[in-house]
């Protein structure tokens, strides 16, 4: 799948990419949440996995944006330093698909990929269905 990664801390950047790469996925990664919505301009990935804090664009005002403009096209992943119910519902309400703490737990994160792949596959064979 193709994924977009929106994070701050060049660390975390650095090792999300290494892991996606890892699992076979083709990975952007961009530094922030503008960034990331630029990149969007240039075609919309399979799943976006965005951080909560970051300069500019927060990542619940990102999704806002991606579901406003782009719809359910895009599987989006809130990977966050943040816990809790409040924060949970809050990345939901702003349109995110699931929610992951930080630090990454890769067991947890292939299991939401595996979930995306499911649905945007579905997704593919609606459109195709729909085509005929």
């Amino acid at each position: 799948m193709r994924i977009l990664v929106a994070e701050d801390d060049a660390v975390s950047r650095r090792v999300l990419e290494a892991v996606l790469e890892r699992m076979g996925h083709e990975c952007d990664v961009t530094e922030d949440g503008d960034q990331a919505w630029a990149q969007l301009a240039q075609g919309v990935p399979d799943v976006l996995i965005t951080d909560w804090m970051m300069p500019g664009l927060a990542g619940p005002d990102l999704c806002r944006k991606v579901r406003e403009v782009h719809g359910e096209s895009c599987y989006v992943i809130m990977l966050t330093a943040l816990s809790g119910e409040a924060h949970v519902r809050a990345a939901m309400d702003a349109g995110a698909d699931d929610f992951l703490t930080k630090p990454l737990d890769r067991n947890q994160l292939a299991m939401r990929l595996a979930v995306a792949e499911r649905l945007h596959a579905l997704r593919a064979r609606v459109l195709e269905l729909e085509a005929r």
